[in-house]
This record gives structure tokens, C-alpha cells and sequence, in this order.
């Protein structure tokens, strides 16, 4: 039995934090990032970005990420060029992992429904914070201003699910938050699946 979560929210609100606790509760965490760093690795990905985006990209032999978001986060078009070579691949590799899962999995994915990983997702959550807690966050991170704002612009599509966490807490508080919903949702969604009956 598996119970698949998809976690989701604009860049800076939290939701690797959120993906955590979930780990400390027990879920196993497909971090969608860390999927998309390891396509951008395959050979016939850097063949696939060199035709279109040529050598600027490139430090070595490696696709360097800055250079590649600050021309990608610049203009939606070429946003969308990269997506249409990497995001099959993402799926894809999602999707292995989740075959090999079982119990609660948790995809923590900001852009999970352009992705269509929402598909595969028996809950989704979103993750909110406060605007001025995003762009702190992102500022500590290392990110400018204009590429805070051209950041979240491409998000636009990131929208509230039926299941919100607003993340304008500590983490004491965060974890409390996490730890009502695992009960109150989760326990609940997994006792259908197994087809328990709730007394």
C-alpha cells in the first residue's frame, strides 16, 4: 500500500522544510529538485540544451544551473524550451522511484501540476508563507531581488490546493502544524486505502 503526497508552494515558502518533518513522521521524500539536478547530468540532456541554448551555459564539461536559470527565469519562452526537454525526463524518473516506494511518499515539488506529477498524487498540499517571509528566506539564500521577483513570476501557476499550510511560524510551531495534519488527514486517507473503517 502506498499513500503518495504531493507537496507544493512558490519558491521560498518552505517546503523542503515541510518535506522534512514529513521524513521525521516516517514518509519517504522525492525531493523533484534534486531529480531535475541529476537529468540536467545526463549526457543526452547537455546535447539536448547545447542546440538551444548553446555554450554560455557551460562551465567544462558541466551545465552550470546559474547561468542556465538567469537566462531561463528572463524570459518565458525559454523557460519553456528547457521544460519540454527535461520535464518528461523528471516524470519519468519519479515515477521509477515511486514503484520501488511503499507507505506515505511525499513529492516535494514546487511546480507539480506543470510537471503533471499532481496526477499521481492521492493529497496535494500546498505550502504558503507570508511575501515578505518568501523574499527574506530567498535573500539568505543569495538570490537578488530581481531574480527573487523573476522567480516567482514563473510561478504564477502555483495555486492553493484543497489542503493549505501557511508557514509564517518557528519550526517548533511548523512541526505542530505538520503533526495535526499527518493525523487529521493522513491517517485518515491510509485507513481508505487499506480499506479500513473508521469507528
Amino acid at each position: 500500500m502506498k499513500l503518495i503526497i504531493g507537496l507544493t508552494g512558490k519558491i521560498g515558502s518552505g517546503k523542503s522544510t515541510v518535506a522534512q518533518i514529513f521524513k521525521e513522521f516516517g514518509a519517504h521524500v522525492i525531493d523533484a529538485d534534486k531529480v531535475g539536478h541529476e537529468v540536467l547530468n545526463q549526457q543526452d540532456v547537455k546535447d539536448s540544451l547545447r542546440k538551444i541554448f548553446g555554450e554560455a551555459i557551460f562551465s567544462g564539461s558541466q551545465i552550470d544551473r546559474k547561468k542556465l536559470s538567469s537566462i531561463v527565469f528572463s524570459s518565458p519562452e525559454k523557460l519553456s524550451l528547457l521544460e519540454q526537454v527535461v520535464h518528461p525526463m523528471i516524470r519519468r524518473k519519479i515515477k521509477d522511484q515511486l514503484s520501488s516506494l511503499s507507505d506515505v511518499i511525499v513529492i516535494d515539488a514546487a511546480i507539480l501540476h506543470r510537471l503533471k506529477l499532481d496526477e499521481l498524487c492521492d493529497v496535494v498540499v500546498t505550502i504558503t508563507a507570508p511575501f515578505d517571509k518568501i523574499v527574506e528566506r530567498l535573500k539568505a539564500k543569495g538570490l537578488s531581488e530581481d531574480e527573487i521577483h523573476q522567480r516567482i513570476a514563473c510561478q504564477k501557476d502555483v495555486t492553493n490546493s484543497k489542503y493549505v499550510i501557511v508557514n509564517d511560524c518557528d519550526l517548533s510551531s511548523l512541526r505542530e502544524k505538520i503533526k495535526n495534519f499527518y493525523n487529521e488527514v493522513i491517517k485518515s486517507k491510509m485507513q481508505e486505502l487499506s480499506g479500513e473503517v473508521q469507528v
